[in-house]
Order: structure tokens, then C-alpha cells, then sequence
């Protein structure tokens, strides 16, 4: 223990010394430096800052102005956030130096996860001098360092060796209350930081305890008792995090099957091969050595080697007519549930078995779709295996030396300090490249940015939330607005300095309703803006970067009053009575025309009716329709909506129809328009913007798009995906106006709803 002792206090100082010159910048001046400013590190800084400075609770309320979002989907670190609030209010002021904090934090994460792997490798013989090179080594290779320039939360790579430690110890030692306590406790408090690592612990305990009752199946009885302790444990934390999350979570529609799960997964490349080596462009010629950033856990050329041995061994056994001898491979039994365990959960990181035909599986797993980036439990095998290798490694060097072949075993020892250590150094480098950035976003002293408002005599506190354009956000990857980007940027700035939240999300897992009421903001004037009714009467502050803004958005900045501007930014003053004002001249249009119709005719317009096409499916029963009783639906492949030749006037045509916002999938099902000359030639075929629309209305979609009307041609309109809803789909000449008269109310103008009510005016639906 001395000796361990010893030992860890030395390799803490040589890992401090290293940080100290990798990151001397930051540790000079933490606050002082960005590892990135793209949005995804961004807004990890942002929520965390925020948050220390303005809230409290489970709830942060920087974003998603009017309702907040619960801390443990923003990627904020809930526990560690918390801690650090209750020190800001009853220890010492650290509100303003959030960013700093995060930067520290991650820095010093690396301080202890080197004596856990040290641990590890002492736990498994092997001498103290060889476990502290190899601790560095495998430390500073970690597949988790690169997460340093993005999600934060990440980078803590310590969790994973502590889980094994632990487990190591609960399993090993005579205490197994207090070590299983320990690893419960780890386990729940890694997953208050991300729902990743109580995944990642969940995972691992389940493979130990698999790989146990496999290695033992003769004594099955005698091992039933332990793993059903070990189950225990193992459900306990996801148990205790999803169950208060739950009971503390106020919205029940978060997306759960985010795009990537078939994408974002490791394979044998990201696992055992660099992601650059110099034979890379010639063998891809070859073989296909592409992989995805998510799946990428190199484990060093030695640890590749000792793969290839372990794979050969029994081939090279055959051909040479013997029984394979797994003896040097498996001499040390304790290792062999985890090397079994590691293997099993790098299948899983592989997506198997879901993308070898097994998919339906999910239906039965439904917590296993959440998570799109099954690669980063890959990182549970780089750990086992590079800690196994390292030992099969020094076993060799030592039957080397005690065949007398000094020279050979120094050598390879040699060989393998200097292959990994290369490998680390890479690492290290390209994941420290570009990191330093200059921290002008969101710094610690707040009167420089407010000067701005003192300047122009604006009272900042005037505004209710913060609205920036471009517009950017997500919704559970169905609709995407990536434009924003910058704009966003600069309005994490402001919402940082002033406290005004943002009205906005780029978080994933926000609830589908409230990030549709806010891409809905920028929709037709048609349509209501149903967030209003839970906001007050106080003005936006505007916020648009020099970028290229879309129609409806510079229709918006128009209506707003400009207070300051710069080259990169202007802030504005934006009435909410300019929503509200739109929307009834949109009403007025609307009954102003329906109360010039005469007749019962189902449909009126002001152009000729054989210019008008309009279909509502009322012949196809579907429970889900936008109006009336039926509408199109197919749950996957690729659905024909029509395919004819149209009566319309030369010039434009509008084509319109609504498109179901249906949750089951991550993906908006993508509708192509083609069209056809007379004799069959392909004049045109163009995909419709379906992820980037703001008329939402209730669970749907309105899709449209412009078109050149070509004499005698025909059109064909075709959608594919999964759980493709269609309904009211109408063509007509650009310009005209056309109320569609139902049976069962709503009346559609123009291809959206409206409701008139008893005074004669006329009235959109609340949406959403």
C-alpha cells in the first residue's frame, strides 16, 4: 500500500506537470479561454454559466423562453452545477467565472482518472513502475480527450475506471457492502453529470455479471446468489436518476429515437486502426476504413497486435493440425469476465445485433433508441483491452527474459512505451489543436457588454426574452434550423451579461410541443402563434447578425425598432402586438373574402375553378387527418400522392398540402415533385423543403412549394419515409385565393384553417 502510495503521488505530479504545459493559458487565466465557439460547446458553456449566475432548483430558465428545461437534458452537469450554487451562495462568489470552472474542471478530471487505471493495473500484478507508464499512456490516448473541444461532460473519462475499480474491489475484497455502496453511489452521481455514463455503468455490470455466469456455467447454482447481487447494483443508479428525473420532469413528449442510432457506432477500424496512418489512402482503395468520429477508440498499435494474436491463434492452430493453446492468452482467470465483458459491449457499440436484422428488437428495448451515439461505448472496451494488453505485454516480457533473451524483452518493452507513446502524443495534439480560443462571449465582468444599453438609454430589463435571426433550432432532428447558428451565438452573449433568457433551444431532447410553438413564431401570418398566450405583454429584444435572413424573417426585422447596431449585430425592439396584428389582417383577408361568396359550392376562388386542384382523402380512413375524416397514411416505403396531367394557366402554380408530425420516427418523410413532358422525359425532380418550414398547426406540417407550369406535362408527387401522413393537398396559380368549404368544420383558405365564429369573424384554431 506504501508502495502504492508512493507511486500514484508521483505519477499525479508527472500528470500535473504535463497538464500544466498543455493547458498553461488556461490554467493562467481559466476564464479567459473558449476550447471552442461553435454552438454545441457554446451552449454547454452558456447553460452552465447561466445557471450558476441566474438559477436555482432543477429548472433552468436561460432557454426555451417561457418554460425553461429540466438541467438533465441540457448537457449542464446537474449535480456538479448544483454543488457549485450552494458554494456561490454560502462560501464564496464564483457566479461569474462559470466558464472557467467547466475549463478547470475538465483539465483536473484527468488527475483522477491516472491513479484508478494506475490501480486497476496494480489490482492485476502487475509492478508499480510498469502500471504508472501505462496509467499515462493509456490515459493521455483516451478516445475521451478529443471531447474537449465539445461535449463537456464527456471528457470525464474517470467514471469508467472508477467503475471498474470499484467493481474490482466489491468483487475481490471483504467489504463488499461498503464497495458496493461506493459503486452505487458512483453510478447514480455519473449519471446526474450525463445519462450517458449511468448507461455506461448499466452496460458494463450487466456484461461482467453475463460474462460470469457464462465462464462458470458448470457451477451455474453456485453464481446465481452473486449475480443477482450484482444486478442489483446494477439497476439501482438508472433506477434512482430516471426515476427522479421523471418525477421531476414537467413535459411527457421528449423525443426518445433521436437520429444516429444506426450512424454513430463503432466498427473494427475506429477500434483498431489510427484514423490516419500512411497506408490509409492506398488499403481504402481496397477496403472501405471509413468510420464515424462517434465509434473512434484507438487502442494503440501493441494492443492491436496482442487483437490479431488473439484472433490467429486458433487458424494458425488448425492449419498446424493442433489444438489451439489460449494458456499465455488467459493465464490470469480473474481478467477474463471483464476481457468478455469489454468484448460484448464493443458489439454492442457496433450496433449489433439491431443492424444485422435485428431492429424489431428496439421495440422491446425502447430505452436503447435514445441513445444515438452508440460508438461512445466503445470506450468501456478501449479501457479493458488496453489495460489486458498491457498485461499479455509484460507477461511476454517476462517469458522472454526468462528464456535469457535480455535484448529481445528490453526491446520490446521499448517498442511498446514508444508505440504508444507516439499514439498518445498524437492524441494529445489533435485534441489540444485549436483549443485556445479567446473568450468573448461570455466573460466574467458584465459592464463592458451593458455599456451598450446605458449608451442608446435602453433599460434592458424592458424585455421579456431574447429572439435572434437567423433562426436556429432543433426538434428532435424532425425540423432543423441550422442557418443560426452565430446568431444564436451572439444571443447566448447577451442573455450571459443582461439575464434575459432566450427564446430559443438547440437542445435534441427538448419537448416536441414547445419547440414546434417556437419554430412557429416565424410561420404564416395565417397561423396563431400559440406561445404568446404564455408570455407577457413585454417586448423581444431582437437580435440579427449581417447574415442572409429568409422572407418571413426579414418581414420580422422590419417590424422591429433598431436601438444599436454594429458590423456584426443589430438589437432591436420587437412589439409582440406585431404577431397578433398579422394574424387578425390575415383574418380580415380571410372573411372579407368568404363573405363575397355566394352558393353552397364546396370550393370558391377568384381565378377559374378548372385552375384549381384540391384533394382532402376523405375516401381514406385514418384516425390521424389535419380536417375532415380521412387522409393518407403509409408506415414506410414510398407513397404516391398523384401522378396526372394538370389544367393550370402558364406561369408559377402553388402546390400545398399538409405532412404529419409523427413522433415514431426521427425523420420528416421527404416528398419529391417530378415532372414529365408528353412524351415521358424527365423535365424536372425536386425535394421539397420538408425540415425547414414554420407553419406548423397541431401535429402537421404545411409543405409547399413553387412551381413553372409546362404545357401538357404531368406531375407526379411522391414521398418516402416512415409514417408518411398526408392530407389537403391543393394546387392552384400562384396568387389565387381559394377557401375550401367542409362539411365538418374547419373551412381551409388558401390551404389553412379557419374557423368562423358566430360575429361573422374569422378565427385560427390554437395549434400545437
Amino acid at each position: 500500500m506504501k508502495e502504492n502510495r508512493i507511486y500514484i503521488a508521483l505519477l499525479t505530479a508527472v500528470t500535473a506537470a504535463l497538464l500544466f504545459l498543455l493547458f498553461q493559458p488556461v490554467l493562467q487565466h481559466p476564464n479567459s479561454i473558449l476550447f471552442s465557439k461553435s454552438v454545441d460547446p457554446l451552449k454547454s458553456y452558456f447553460n452552465f454559466s447561466y445557471y450558476l449566475k441566474y438559477d436555482s432548483g432543477i429548472r433552468h430558465d436561460g432557454i426555451n423562453y417561457p418554460y425553461g428545461d429540466h438541467l438533465q437534458y441540457i448537457n449542464s452537469h446537474p449535480v456538479y452545477v448544483s454543488v457549485l450554487k450552494l458554494v456561490d451562495r454560502h462560501i464564496y462568489p464564483i457566479a461569474n467565472y462559470g466558464v472557467g470552472i467547466l475549463n478547470l474542471t475538465m483539465i483536473f478530471s484527468f488527475l483522477m482518472g491516472m491513479p484508478l487505471l494506475f490501480l486497476i493495473l496494480r489490482r492485476f500484478k502487475l509492478p508499480s513502475w510498469y502500471a504508472m507508464l501505462m496509467a499515462l499512456l493509456i490515459g493521455f490516448l483516451t478516445p475521451q480527450f478529443d471531447r474537449i473541444h465539445g461535449h463537456f461532460e464527456m471528457v470525464y473519462w474517470f467514471f469508467i475506471p472508477l467503475f471498474w475499480y470499484l467493481l474490482l474491489r466489491f468483487r475481490e475484497d471483504d467489504k463488499p457492502i461498503l464497495w458496493g455502496s461506493l459503486l452505487v453511489l458512483s453510478g447514480t452521481i455519473s449519471g446526474f453529470i450525463s445519462a450517458y455514463y449511468v448507461a455506461f455503468y448499466l452496460i458494463f455490470l450487466v456484461a461482467v455479471l453475463l460474462s460470469d455466469l457464462w465462464l462458470n456455467r458448470k457451477l451455474f447454482r453456485q453464481h446465481i446468489k452473486p449475480a443477482l447481487y450484482l444486478f442489483v447494483l446494477a439497476v439501482l443508479p438508472v433506477l434512482l436518476v430516471k426515476g427522479l428525473v421523471g418525477a421531476t420532469d414537467w413535459v411527457d413528449d421528449r423525443p426518445d429515437n433521436p437520429y444516429g442510432f444506426y450512424v454513430y457506432h463503432a466498427n473494427l477500424f475506429s477500434i483498431f486502426l489510427p484514423s490516419e496512418f500512411p497506408l490509409k489512402d492506398f488499403i481504402s482503395k481496397y477496403i472501405d476504413l471509413g468510420f464515424q468520429w462517434e465509434g473512434r477508440a484507438f487502442v494503440g498499435l501493441p494492443a492491436t497486435l496482442v487483437a490479431i494474436s488473439l484472433v490467429l491463434l486458433a487458424p494458425i492452430a488448425w492449419i498446424r493440425k493442433r489444438q489451439p493453446d489460449w494458456s499465455f492468452f488467459l493465464q490470469h482467470k480473474p481478467f477474463r469476465p471483464y476481457l468478455l465483458a469489454g468484448t460484448l459491449v464493443l458489439l454492442f457499440a457496433m450496433c449489433f445485433p439491431f443492424k444485422w436484422g435485428f431492429g424489431f428488437l428496439l421495440e422491446l428495448l425502447p430505452p436503447v433508441r435514445q441513445f444515438r451515439a452508440l460508438g461512445r461505448f466503445s470506450w468501456i472496451f478501449y479501457y479493458i483491452f488496453t489495460v489486458y494488453s498491457a498485461f499479455i505485454l509484460y507477461q511476454l516480457f517476462e517469458k522472454l527474459k526468462a528464456k535469457n533473451r535480455q535484448l529481445s524483452a528490453y526491446l520490446l518493452l521499448v517498442a511498446v512505451f514508444v508505440s504508444w507513446g507516439m499514439a498518445a502524443k498524437y492524441n494529445v495534439e489533435r485534441a489540444t489543436r485549436g483549443l485556445f480560443n479567446e473568450n468573448d462571449k461570455l466573460t466574467s465582468n458584465d459592464e463592458e457588454f451593458l455599456k451598450r444599453f446605458e449608451d442608446v438609454q435602453v433599460d434592458y430589463h424592458q424585455f421579456q426574452a431574447i429572439f435572434a435571426l437567423p433562426f436556429a433550432s432543433t426538434c428532435g432532428d424532425k425540423l432543423l434550423f441550422e442557418n443560426g447558428m452565430s446568431a444564436l451565438g451572439e444571443a447566448m452573449k447577451c442573455s450571459h451579461h443582461t439575464g434575459i433568457p432566450l427564446l430559443q433551444s438547440f437542445s435534441p431532447r427538448l419537448s416536441f410541443s414547445q419547440a414546434l410553438s417556437s419554430i412557429q413564431l416565424l410561420a404564416d401570418s395565417a397561423i396563431r402563434k400559440t406561445r404568446l398566450d404564455d408570455m407577457n405583454d413585454k417586448p423581444l429584444l431582437l437580435i440579427c447578425t449581417k447574415q442572409e435572413l429568409n422572407e418571413q424573417e426579414q418581414w420580422l426585422q422590419g417590424q422591429a425598432q433598431v436601438f444599436w447596431e454594429d458590423q456584426y449585430i443589430t438589437m432591436s425592439t420587437l412589439p409582440l402586438s406585431v404577431f397578433s396584428s398579422s394574424h387578425q389582417n390575415w383574418l380580415t383577408q380571410a372573411n372579407d373574402f368568404s363573405e363575397r361568396l355566394t352558393g353552397d359550392a364546396p370550393i370558391h376562388a377568384d381565378t377559374l375553378m378548372e385552375f384549381i386542384y384540391y384533394d382532402g382523402f376523405e375516401a381514406y380512413t385514418n384516425e390521424n387527418t389535419f380536417t375532415g375524416e380521412g387522409a393518407l397514411f403509409k408506415r414506410r416505403g414510398e407513397l404516391e400522392i398523384f401522378d396526372q396531367t394538370l389544367t393550370l394557366p402558364s406561369g408559377t402554380a402553388e402546390l400545398s398540402f399538409w405532412l404529419a408530425f409523427d413522433t415514431r420516427h426521427y425523420d420528416m418523410p421527404q416528398p419529391v415533385l417530378t415532372v414529365w413532358d408528353e412524351d415521358g422525359n424527365q423535365l424536372s425532380s425536386t425535394k421539397l423543403n420538408n425540415r425547414q418550414t414554420h407553419d406548423v398547426y397541431q401535429q402537421w406540417v404545411r409543405i409547399s412549394t413553387n412551381f413553372e407550369v409546362h404545357n401538357n406535362a404531368r406531375y407526379q408527387l411522391s414521398i418516402k419515409g416512415k409514417y408518411i401522413g398526408v392530407d389537403d393537398l391543393l394546387i392552384k396559380p400562384a396568387g389565387a385565393n381559394v377557401l375550401i368549404r367542409k362539411s365538418r368544420r374547419p373551412d381551409l383558405f388558401n390551404n389553412f384553417v379557419v374557423h368562423p365564429q358566430k360575429n361573422g369573424h374569422a378565427q385560427i384554431h390554437p395549434t400545437i
